[in-house]
This record gives C-alpha cells, sequence and structure tokens, in this order.
C-alpha cells in the first residue's frame, strides 16, 4: 500500500512519444469543441525529451510536468497551468505562453527566443508541502521562477508578473517588458540590451553587472534598486531618476553638447567633404553629440556618424540624411518629414513618437565601383506612436521594429524585411506590403482582408 507521503507527491508518469501524440490529439478535439475531445491533464508527468512542436496545448494542465531538454519551439500554451514546472534545456522558441500560470517554473538553460509571455504569471508560490509531517508542521514548498541562463531574444513579457524571480546571467536582448513587475527580481549580471522597460515595476530588484545598452526606461519604478555596475550607457530613463539615489553613483556615456558655433562649422566642413568626395573638408562624427531641440531643418547630413547621438525634438524637415549612421540614437519627438534617409543605419533607435511622414528610407542604388545597394537598416528600432504616413521604406531591414500605434497610412512597406516586427494598435489603411517579409509579426488588430497586407510573405 502506498504511504499517506508518496499519495501527496506522486510519482510522474512516464509517457513516449506515441502516448503523448494521442493526448495531444483529444485536446486538439478539445479546443475545437468536438464532443470527442478531452482536455489535456499532464500534471506530475514525465516529458523529458519529448516534442510538443507547433502543437496547440492552450488551456491544458501541465502543473509540475517535467519537461526537461523537449522541443516547444512554436508550441501554443495560452493560459495553461504550468505551476512549478521544469522546462530546463528546452528549446522553447517562439512559443505562445501568454496568459500562462508560470509561478515557480525552472527555465534554466532554456532557448526562449522570440517566446510571447505577455500578461504571464511568473511570480513565485508556495507549493503544498511534500509529505504528511510537513503539512502538519505547516511548511510548504516555496518556489522561485528561475530563467537564469536562458536566451531569450526578442521575448515579449509585457504586463508579465515576475516579481521575485531569479534571472541570473540571461540573455534579454531586445526584449519587451513594457509594463512587467519585476520588483524584488534578482537579474544580476544579465544582458538586458535594447530591453523596452517602459513604465515596469523594478523596486527592489537586483540589477547589479547588468547590461542595459539603449534599453528604455521611461516611466519605470527604480525605487531600491540595486544598479552597481551595470551599464547604462544610452539607455532612457526619466530625468528624476537619474538624479535619484539609485543611479547616482552610475557612470553613463556623457553626451557632448556642441555650441552653435561648433555645430555650424561641422556642417560646413562636411558639406565640402560631400561635395569633393573626401579629398576637402571633415566628415561629421558626431558621436554621443546632444542635438536635441535644434533647428537642422534642410542640413546635409548624407553619411555623417551620429551613433548614440540625443536628437529628441530636434527638426530635421527635408534634411539629407542618406546613409547616416544613427544607431542607437534618440530620436523620440523628433521631426524628420519628408527627410532623405535612404540607406540610413537606424539599428535599435528610438523614433518613438517621431515624424516621418513622406520620409525616404528606400535604398540606395548603385554606390562606388562595386555598384552595391545600402539599404536602410532600422533593425529592432522604436517607432511607437511615430507618423510614417507616406513614408516609403521599400526593401527596409526592419526586423523586430516596434510600430505600436504608429500612423502607417499610405505608408510603401513593398519587399521590407519586417520579421518579428510589432505593429498592435497601428493604423495601416493603404499602406503596401507588397512583398514583405511579416513571418512572425505581431499584427493583433489589424485587418488582414487588408489586400495590400494579403500579398505579404510569411503570414
Amino acid at each position: 500500500m502506498a504511504s499517506r507521503a508518496a499519495l501527496l507527491t506522486p510519482e510522474p508518469i512516464r509517457l513516449d512519444q506515441s502516448q503523448l501524440d494521442r493526448i495531444v490529439l483529444k485536446h486538439a478535439q478539445f479546443l475545437a469543441r468536438r464532443p470527442d475531445g478531452v482536455r489535456a491533464e499532464l500534471s506530475f508527468h514525465d516529458l523529458s525529451d519529448r516534442s510538443l512542436a507547433r502543437r496547440d496545448l492552450s488551456h491544458a494542465d501541465l502543473s509540475e510536468v517535467r519537461l526537461v531538454r523537449a522541443n516547444l519551439d512554436d508550441c501554443r500554451l495560452r493560459m495553461a497551468m504550468l505551476v512549478a514546472a521544469d522546462l530546463s534545456m528546452v528549446s522553447a522558441n517562439r512559443v505562445n505562453m501568454s496568459a500562462a500560470d508560470l509561478r515557480g517554473v525552472t527555465f534554466r538553460g532554456a532557448q526562449l527566443n522570440g517566446a510571447l509571455l505577455s500578461e504571464a504569471n511568473l511570480s513565485e508560490i508556495t507549493l503544498p508541502a511534500a509529505s504528511e509531517a510537513s503539512r502538519v508542521a505547516g511548511a510548504g514548498r516555496y518556489r522561485r521562477t528561475d530563467l537564469s541562463a536562458v536566451q531569450a531574444h526578442g521575448i515579449d513579457l509585457s504586463g508579465a508578473k515576475l516579481g521575485g524571480m531569479v534571472v541570473l546571467r540571461a540573455d534579454f536582448t531586445d526584449a519587451v517588458l513594457r509594463g512587467a513587475d519585476l520588483h524584488g527580481a534578482d537579474i544580476r549580471n544579465a544582458n538586458l540590451t535594447g530591453v523596452d522597460l517602459d513604465s515596469a515595476n523594478l523596486a527592489g530588484a537586483q540589477l547589479a553587472g547588468v547590461n542595459l545598452q539603449g534599453a528604455v526606461l521611461t516611466g519605470a519604478e527604480i525605487q531600491g534598486a540595486d544598479f552597481k555596475g551595470a551599464n547604462i550607457s544610452g539607455a532612457l530613463f526619466d530625468p528624476r531618476a537619474l538624479r535619484g539615489a539609485e543611479l547616482r553613483e552610475i557612470v553613463a556615456a556623457a553626451y557632448h553638447a556642441p555650441s552653435d558655433a561648433e555645430i555650424n562649422e561641422a556642417l560646413a566642413r562636411h558639406a565640402s567633404w560631400l561635395v569633393s568626395q573626401g579629398k576637402d573638408g571633415r566628415r561629421a562624427m558626431l558621436s554621443d553629440a546632444d542635438l536635441g531641440g535644434r533647428q537642422l531643418v534642410g542640413a546635409q547630413l548624407a553619411l555623417a556618424v551620429l551613433t548614440n547621438g540625443k536628437l529628441t525634438n530636434s527638426n530635421l524637415t527635408q534634411a539629407g540624411l542618406a546613409m547616416i549612421d544613427l544607431d542607437g540614437a534618440d530620436l523620440r519627438g523628433a521631426v524628420l518629414s519628408n527627410a532623405d534617409l535612404r540607406g540610413a543605419r537606424l539599428q535599435r533607435a528610438h523614433l518613438n513618437n517621431a515624424d516621418l511622414s513622406g520620409a525616404d528610407l528606400s535604398p540606395v542604388r548603385s554606390v562606388g565601383t562595386g555598384k552595391h545597394d545600402f539599404k536602410t537598416n532600422g533593425e529592432r528600432a522604436k517607432f511607437a506612436r511615430a507618423n510614417l504616413a507616406g513614408a516609403v521604406l521599400r526593401e527596409a531591414q526592419l526586423s523586430g521594429a516596434d510600430f505600436s500605434g504608429a500612423n502607417l497610412r499610405g505608408a510603401k512597406f513593398c519587399e521590407a524585411d519586417l520579421q518579428d516586427a510589432i505593429f498592435t494598435g497601428a493604423a495601416i489603411d493603404g499602406a503596401d506590403f507588397d512583398g514583405a517579409n511579416l513571418a512572425r509579426a505581431q499584427l493583433a488588430g489589424l485587418n488582414l482582408d487588408n489586400a495590400l497586407l494579403g500579398r505579404a510573405k510569411g503570414l
């Protein structure tokens, strides 16, 4: 007869792949509301090394399941129950776990690139005791969600509950954590390059040694957070946060503010350099320069270098910016209407609320003796709420770019690379996506019957 303790913690049930496939098939019928369908009840099962790739287990119960080294690539687990599950070393690229219950889950060493975990609950949990003696004594099993050593490029954790989780030495490059709750989380030495933490709660979080280069922390709550040794170069904080005790001793790359005379001289020398094809004058090298609020209407800055520059609210209407390097630049609220941005570099640039109406971001053709084409590169750039009405983005490299809430009316995205791009809430009336690659793009709320969108690839 089984002991009372064994009844409290049942032995995991091991399934072979064919047995698991039959359960998944029945669950698919359950999701389709067919009378012969049965919800997948896989709690306390051992599914290590099994494959659930491209399967739909939304709403399934996988509490305390073992999925060590399993294949969950492109699996759908929306609103599934995975409390205290072990997903160590799992391959779960592009998995959809939105609104899932992931309290106390172990993801240590997992691959979660491009995963969707928005609104998921990844907070800590105390489970019932493993033995009757412990239960009588009032003891439980405390579990913190563990994302240590995961690779999660571009993961979407917006609105997720992550309080108290452990994320040591993880790679969250370009992740979306808007509005996420990370209070008290242990994120030491993680790579958060380019992460969007807008309005996130980081109160009391441990962020020592974290790489936050180019990250967005506007509106974030950071009271009591430990940033010791963190790299915040190019990161966006509210002014009040930069004056607070949490960041007072953190050294970021300082912007230098050129005078009007210095800017005019740099523009004149750059014009001579362009006209003489490099024989006279000097190329404008303005990396880390603060040009915020400047009036640069019609400025000729083709081929200039302004990486990580600050151009917030600057006026660059009709400016000549072909093949300019603006990687990592802060262009929030800038006016770039009708600007020539052909072949520009805009990787991880911040263009939220910018005006790019009528701007040209198409390729520069047949450059140099080799007759090379240079395409605009805005990979992982942020265009949230920007105005791109009538802009030309033909063949632009825009994978992972964020167009949330943007005005894209009449914009031309023909043959553009828009893999993993975010279009939530964007206005696309009259936009042309003919031949564009929209694989894995987030198209929530868009009219997929639009004829112009219908000719896109990857849908």
